[in-house]
């Protein structure tokens, strides 16, 4: 299922949200839930206000057939957001002048940012997904470090001082803290006044743990730097050579010789433009291929392991687990 969406801020959002793919239910002045229809799937998508500029969604959902929502180009909301991927898999873009591909597997966090961007994101059928995501917007973040910006990286400070304009994208591997803070956040046992403060305190903790720093070096701890539009063509095709050659991939220096880089370059700006590593990227495309050959009737796990290219079929399961939650067996012979 797809659905395009009109809407041109965020309120507007989630008013044509209840409209078109659930129920919108207000709990309290500043908390909102949107109940999916039952011809897209079950679970919900939620909204909690805990202050001007700062804010709580939660998703928890399952579709039960592949769906694709996207938001117009126009859309306008300046926001940081910190998010938190306790399962499922989803995968999308953002765009004006630039676009940024990017995915989010479970275990796995991002902080990004966008201002007057389209964005589509995607997500595959069965599977329960659970993000936790807080939105801070720049002057309300600003206030929040009292105004240490000469402690955060360099994309950040230009953010804060409305410097940057392009879409900005960061995935990391989740750490076991702030896994917590996103659990603690899904599982809130307060209410009243005493769940908008306990709220409050771990969307700060969820900031903090993933707060882009300055290294100790003192060097600047960026995703982002600027790339001239021969350097992303030549990252465009890497990652069409990296797709095409998923059974016996070429190293990242021979992949780096092959398009014209040297390999610091296709490292960072790999990063930048996709939202992920050389390696993620083709982990990512080779667990795709994968799901889709065991969901074939033919294709032994063995046998999807060579496709994709791993000569231990022990190797690929672990990777396989990581990344959809279940081992490639069980997928295979779920109903």
């Amino acid at each position: 299922m797809q659905v395009r969406f009109s809407a041109k801020d965020v309120d507007a959002l989630l008013e044509e949200c209840g409209r078109t793919i659930g129920a919108c239910i207000q709990l309290e002045p500043f908390e909102t839930i949107i109940e999916l229809s039952p011809n897209i799937g079950r679970g919900y998508l939620q909204r909690i206000k805990l202050r001007p500029g700062l804010e709580i969604s939660i998703g928890h959902f399952e579709v039960s057939e592949p769906f694709r929502a996207e938001v117009p180009n126009n859309f306008n909301w300046e926001v940081i957001d910190f998010k938190a991927s306790l399962s499922g898999y989803v995968k999308g873009d953002f765009s004006n002048n630039f676009t940024y591909e990017y995915s989010l597997s479970p275990r796995q966090s991002r902080v990004s940012f966008s201002a007057n961007c389209g964005e589509w994101i995607e997500c595959q059928p069965h599977q329960p997904i659970i993000h936790v995501e807080v939105f801070a917007e720049p002057s309300t973040l600003n206030n929040l470090i009292a105004g240490r910006v000469d402690q955060v990286s360099g994309d950040l400070q230009a953010i804060l001082a409305s410097k940057l304009t392009k879409p900005l994208s960061f995935t990391q591997e989740m750490s076991h803290t702030t896994f917590q803070a996103a659990e603690q956040i899904l599982n809130c046992p307060y209410q009243g006044v005493t769940r908008q403060l306990y709220l409050e305190s771990r969307a700060l903790e969820l900031i903090a743990l993933q707060l882009p720093l300055r290294s100790s070096k003192g060097h600047i701890a960026s995703s982002n730097y600027i790339l001239k539009a021969d350097d992303v063509d030549r990252i465009h095709y890497a990652r069409e050579i990296l797709l095409s050659n998923l059974e016996n991939p070429p190293s990242l220096l021979e992949l780096a010789q092959r398009v014209g880089l040297n390999d610091y370059k296709l490292k960072r700006g790999f990063r930048q433009v996709f939202g992920t590593t050389a390696f993620g990227c083709l982990y990512h495309h080779r667990m795709e291929r994968a799901r889709r050959l065991l969901e074939t009737n033919y294709s032994t796990v063995t046998e999807v392991a060579q496709a994709v290219g791993y000569t231990s079929a022990t190797s690929f399961s672990a990777a396989f687990k990581k990344k959809f939650g279940m081992s490639p067996r069980c997928y295979k012979l779920r109903p």
